[in-house]
């Protein structure tokens, strides 16, 4: 978090850059989509699968087929949350 006079001090920055150079500036006004973005399929079918062991595991007492259900459940929907972010 920046205080009162940092945010000042930057906007006095960005308003010379805009004055002094408009075209070097406008090249910081659109920032380039994150590297890797990738697809949240993988994600979303390790996180399916995960739900799909765990009701699996109620209806049939598997206790190592419910642990690794929800370690996929976890970790699908981390993995998701951080694409998404």
């Amino acid at each position: 978090m920046f205080n009162q006079n940092d945010r000042r001090r930057l906007e006095e920055i960005e308003r010379r850059l805009q004055q002094e150079d408009p075209e070097f500036a406008r090249r910081f006004t659109r920032w380039p989509a994150p590297a890797g973005g990738g697809s949240r399929l993988l994600p979303t079918l390790v996180l399916v699968v995960g739900v799909l062991g765990l009701m699996m595991s109620m209806l049939v007492a598997l206790p190592a087929v419910f642990l690794l259900s929800l370690v996929a459940t976890v970790w699908g929907g981390v993995w998701l949350h951080r694409r998404r972010s």
